[in-house]
């Protein structure tokens, strides 16, 4: 408006202008910030302070963190704000090792303490769930406004440390020094407490009193909806899961890193291989955050599962090397195995006993390999080399849940006679092996009426 009724735009105009289309939501007026940029740049006054923070501000907040950056960097100097900025900018997109290198920059610098930057590196590590320096950077700042207390009471909650959460809760409002809990304090800890109720209600199988809860919410947030994307996944529903994914990125929210372990465990149980992959490459492409290693052993189990030995192979290759632990290899193990790839399982099972040098793993699936296509002298070998390191195979065991007045859970395990109940265990084995033999010598073609009962004596 300003250039049009010809009136000369100065650095706070331009800084209004670039705070407004940041404020407006994600991306929603980022090209006309980019005019407003391209008109700051032609004016020299993009190296201006409150102007570089501004631009800053709003690429940040558009995911584009390289933007940001060359923004700051036109400043002769970086302020607190800039600092603030960029950490920001960095833990939302989940790049924590460049947020932990600014964090020792601004640190030698002595900006470290201000509060601004107090609250982004406190945000920093409970996202990465170090919540010991989290907490030891709360601890030794001067001032602690609500932001930071939230953001830790917060971490602590994610994590599910309930009582810890809510000791800090209880500091916050009992001593005279603290500010007073606010709306985001409390929507927090209730979040997180709500995601806890859904978490534990999935992990016991209860997805009904799951989404109970989760139909109670009166606000949406990444973590109570990846908590239930998450218990779908481990209960093997993969369909509840894919859709919720979907809701969630349709009202707005961001999926973070756990969110897509989610989805790609519902993928691994459905075996939708490509689904699987594009969700991997969405991760960096649509939401910017970098695959973990967690993230590939999921694709590698899938793509392992599917017999794409050799895919699996390569996307081993694309994981950090300090990140192939034993898991994706063991995944990779069990699909040679199963798919006698002979050589492949070679690489497979010395990599994995690489990592567990002690695990009875890689020794027992390729004597299940070698047994398969019928090499037994080499089978023979690996159980006699597991001797002679010492390597002892777990027991197997199991475990059956009985309901009525005395309910509760039996756990059986390989080779033990400890269970007080043990010979009427083995005699009842017994009497259901002989009628599961009975069951071999009945006609297909004998017809037994309701009336009819078949009893072991």
């Amino acid at each position: 408006m300003r250039r049009a009724s010809g009136v000369a735009c100065d650095s706070h105009a331009c800084a209004a202008a670039l705070t407004a289309c940041a404020d407006a939501g994600v991306g929603l007026l980022l090209p006309r910030g980019r005019e407003v940029h391209a008109l700051c740049a032609k004016l020299g006054l993009d190296a201006v302070p409150y102007v570089a923070n501004a631009l800053a501000t709003l690429y940040a907040r558009c995911g584009h963190v390289d933007r940001a950056l060359a923004a700051v960097r036109r400043m002769g100097s970086r302020d607190v704000a800039a600092w603030t900025t960029l950490i920001a900018s960095y833990v939302s997109t989940g790049r924590a090792e460049e947020a932990v290198e600014l964090h020792a920059q601004a640190a030698r610098r002595g900006l470290s303490h201000a509060r601004s930057v107090v609250g982004s590196l406190v945000k920093l590590y409970a996202r990465c769930g170090r919540l010991s320096a989290a907490d030891a950077i709360f601890r030794e700042s001067i001032v602690k406004d609500v932001v930071s207390w939230s953001t830790i009471i917060s971490g602590y909650a994610q994590e599910g440390l309930a009582k810890e959460s809510f000791a800090l809760f209880s500091e916050m409002r009992h001593h005279s020094n603290c500010p007073r809990p606010n709306e985001f304090t409390l929507a927090s800890l209730f979040s997180k407490l709500r995601s806890a109720l859904i978490d534990m209600y999935g992990k016991s199988g209860s997805m009904s009193d799951a989404t109970v809860i989760f139909s109670s919410r009166t606000k949406d947030d990444v973590i109570s909806w990846t908590a239930m994307i998450v218990g779908h996944a481990e209960h093997g529903h993969s369909k509840e899961a894919f859709e919720l994914f979907e809701e969630m990125c349709r009202v707005g929210l961001k999926p973070d890193h756990v969110t897509f372990i989610g989805v790609l465990t519902a993928c691994s149980h459905a075996g939708e291989v490509e689904l699987g992959l594009r969700y991997l490459n969405a991760m960096n492409k649509s939401y910017r955050l970098e695959p973990k290693k967690e993230h590939y052993g999921c694709v590698v189990d899938l793509l392992a599962r599917a017999g794409r030995i050799h895919e699996a192979e390569e996307l081993i290759g694309r994981i950090a090397a300090d990140g192939r632990d034993g898991v994706v290899w063991t995944s990779l193990l069990r699909a040679c195995a199963a798919r006698g790839a002979e050589e492949t399982g070679k690489k497979a099972a010395e990599r994995m006993m690489e990592a567990e040098p002690w695990g009875s793993g890689a020794h027992v699936a390729m004597a299940n390999l070698y047994a398969s296509k019928g090499q037994w002298c080499e089978a023979a070998q690996e159980r006699h080399l597991m001797k002679q390191k010492g390597v002892v195979k777990g027991a197997g065991w199991s475990s059956v849940k009985v309901e009525g007045h005395d309910r509760g859970v039996g756990v059986f395990v390989s080779g033990d006679r400890t269970n007080p109940h043990d010979d009427a265990i083995h005699m009842m084995l017994e009497l259901m092996y002989y009628g599961a033999g009975m069951v071999h010598h009945i006609p297909d073609q004998l017809s037994l009426g309701s009336e009819v009962e078949l009893t072991v004596n």
